[in-house]
């Protein structure tokens, strides 16, 4: 399944000729308010401090904001622009403020597993592709209308300490105390929360680098997109090809893993090429590479900490909002988000989570039938697609499904599998 956040790198390669289709993707960063970089709210203390300007930072200070929130607001990120440098996908099954930002929707999507394809359409959840660049300049530009809110850039949090009724956070350009802290700022490789979810979870690295093409020629079928391609070479691992077409000669083509394995960008791009050659008879010449995303997302059963002091909290992927058995985010980051910021405006306690507990014990099963049948996984998908309507299923894909669509979709799978899976998870639990 694909994601959540997506890297992207511009200008990889150099152009060569040919009669391209122009792109859809903006060229420069999002435009940021002067008046929100003015210091305008706030002497050093805030009634919120928002660690992380990305996706879930941004979208809790809109919230906030929705609710009636007053209090001075400070946004803090070691970013110095909002480049247009990730896309977020999901489905439209319900209302968000961003939805309508979305550059491409697809009704339809087909899941390959070896020489069997399976497409299915939904009319009323159609999958929708938001750029990062247009996300961030729409909630700027809306949040900049209130005179609370202050954004300050080029700062890296340094600490975060209690003392008190109050937060210091220090960064590399100043300390600010807070009311309330909100750390949006991500999971980093490396970090020690990272660190620990791995240590500590059934975990399955999603990895990927997709290449945005244009080419001289039409192949590309703009009404149908691939979520799921599994007809490549599976020696090194679980893994699949992902394709959103933006129109007939303009797609985001992606190699993805669902493996540990080590795969260098040069691998990945010769992964892509190969597979542009055997599917659509592309050859090097006939398409030109407008940029790179390139990603690692931790797929985990792991219970991140959503209170990590009296008065902060985490949000985004290092509040665990990425969905353990997909890699999916944008939707969970903003149905909490949305939950947190009433809470924390009508002065009650803030939610653990936003959606039905059940999906947890489903999704942990998952992640332990793929660690241990990843030979299995392709099959399993297909038919997972070919059994379930569409509707229901991207109901339970985004944690909007009813208990009876849930069950309807267990008995469309192999039973003895997942209940060896069930089961050994169970006696790990309770020896």
């Amino acid at each position: 399944m694909r994601t959540g956040e997506r890297l992207l790198k511009e200008g990889s390669r150099p152009e060569v000729p040919g009669d391209y289709a122009p792109s859809v993707r903006r060229s420069v960063p999002a435009e940021v308010p002067e008046s929100l970089l003015a210091g305008r709210a706030g002497s050093g203390h805030f009634g919120f401090v928002i660690l992380g300007a990305g996706c879930a930072g941004l979208s809790v200070c809109y919230y906030l904001l929705e609710r009636g929130v007053t209090e001075p607001i400070l946004i803090l990120d070691q970013r110095t622009t909002f480049d247009d440098d990730r896309t977020w996908c999901f489905w439209d099954v319900e209302d968000t403020p961003f939805s309508h930002l979305a550059i491409e929707s697809w009704r339809s999507w087909s899941v390959t597993s070896g020489k069997r394809t399976i497409t299915q359409t939904s009319e009323s959840h159609p999958y929708l592709c938001l750029a990062a660049g247009d996300f961030y300049e729409s909630v700027l530009r809306s949040i900049a209308a209130y005179p609370n809110v202050t954004l300050r850039l080029g700062e890296a949090v340094e600490s975060r300490e209690e003392r008190g009724a109050h937060t210091l956070v220090r960064t590399s350009g100043d300390t600010y105390a807070a009311c309330v802290v909100l750390d949006g700022r991500g999971l980093a490789a490396g970090s020690p929360a990272f660190t620990e979810l791995r240590q500590r979870s059934c975990w399955v690295p999603q990895q990927f680098l997709g290449m945005r093409l244009r080419t001289t020629r039409p192949v590309f079928d703009p009404e149908v997109c691939t979520l799921m391609d599994f007809s490549v070479n599976q020696s090194r691992g679980l893994r699949f090809m992902y394709a959103l077409p933006f129109g007939e000669r303009e797609a985001l083509v992606e190699n993805v893993y669902l493996s540990e394995v080590e795969v260098s960008a040069e691998e990945h791009r010769a992964e892509i090429s190969a597979y542009l050659h055997d599917h659509y008879g592309l050859l090097p010449h006939e398409y030109r590479v407008d940029g790179e995303e390139r990603g690692y997302i931790p797929m985990t059963d792991y219970r991140f900490p959503r209170r990590i002091g009296e008065r902060s909290y985490s949000i985004g992927m290092l509040g665990g909002e990425t969905r353990p058995s997909t890699g999916y985010t944008f939707l969970r980051i903003q149905r909490y988000c949305r939950a947190l910021a009433e809470a924390l405006a009508g002065d009650r306690e803030p939610p653990l989570r936003a959606d039905p507990r059940r999906f947890e014990m489903l999704d942990a099963i998952f992640l332990r039938f793929m660690r241990r049948y990843p030979e299995r996984c392709p099959d399993i998908y297909a038919t997972m697609f070919n059994r379930v309507p569409p509707s229901a299923l991207v109901r339970f894909l985004t944690e909007r499904s009813t208990p009876l669509e849930d069950l309807r979709l267990i008995l469309a799978l192999p039973k003895t599998p997942f209940l060896k899976v069930a089961g050994g998870m169970l006696l790990d639990r309770h020896p």
